[in-house]
């Protein structure tokens, strides 16, 4: 099996879309939507996605797995991508819960040079005005979006929450990109594992090497 690239050589690329979140468990949805979005973005060579497991996401009431379960079963759902790698920065930080500023604050520092952006979908662009300092950070999110979906009723969204400008709107536009999103749930698999009835059967939207994983460590019962 290939190895994904070694995070050292994903970030010397000039162009790195950061997609960050909780995993758990990871589905198709999280290990192929990156690489749609990154290919719609900026073409099909010169980029690297990066993903950043979360501590504890402060939207979240719950603790999420233990991380040593969530990173392997990233490990395993991300095999093979030579465009890929994982980047431990939040976990190996530590502290209680995961902030985006703090995140991004690092990778700006650290790449001042690179086309840095960060994967979000349009659930997470209308509350992006709840998170914390984000007008440090807003500007360099992809918003990922069906082809179906229409752009003029998440901006109406956006503007409902009196977060954002006429201009500020503009530029949320234009930083909409279409792929063919899979329909996929972290929260949905969790309720299918946590009975027996469905425990050993195949799960939509999950990657079989994962689900395998999840058996052998008995995650996600009820």
């Amino acid at each position: 099996m290939t190895e994904p690239s070694s995070i050292d050589e994903i970030l010397t690329r000039p162009k790195i879309l950061f997609f960050g979140g909780s995993f758990d468990p990871v589905h198709i949805g999280h290990s192929t939507l990156p690489f749609d979005a990154a290919c719609r973005l900026w073409g099909e060579e010169g980029w690297g996605v990066v993903y950043v497991p979360a501590v504890q996401s402060p939207h979240k009431d719950s603790a999420p797995t233990a991380d040593e379960h969530r990173l392997a079963m990233l490990r395993i759902a991300i095999r093979g991508q030579l465009d890929a790698s994982i980047w431990m920065h939040e976990i190996n930080r530590g502290g209680e819960v995961s902030f985006w500023a703090d995140t991004w604050a690092v990778v700006r520092e650290r790449l001042p040079d690179a086309d840095s952006r960060f994967l979000i979908g349009t659930d997470q662009a209308v509350a992006m005005h709840r998170w914390s300092r984000y007008r440090a950070f807003w500007r360099s999110a992809v918003v990922v979006m069906r082809d179906r979906d229409s752009v003029d009723e998440l901006i109406e969204a956006m503007r409902q929450t009196r977060a954002w400008s006429v201009a500020d709107l503009g530029d949320w536009r234009s930083m909409v990109v279409r792929t063919e999103l899979v329909d996929a749930s972290s929260t949905t698999i969790r309720a299918e594992l946590g009975g027996d009835a469905k425990r050993k059967t195949r799960i939509e939207g999950l990657d079989p090497g994962v689900h395998d994983y999840i058996l052998e460590h008995d995650l996600y019962r009820d």
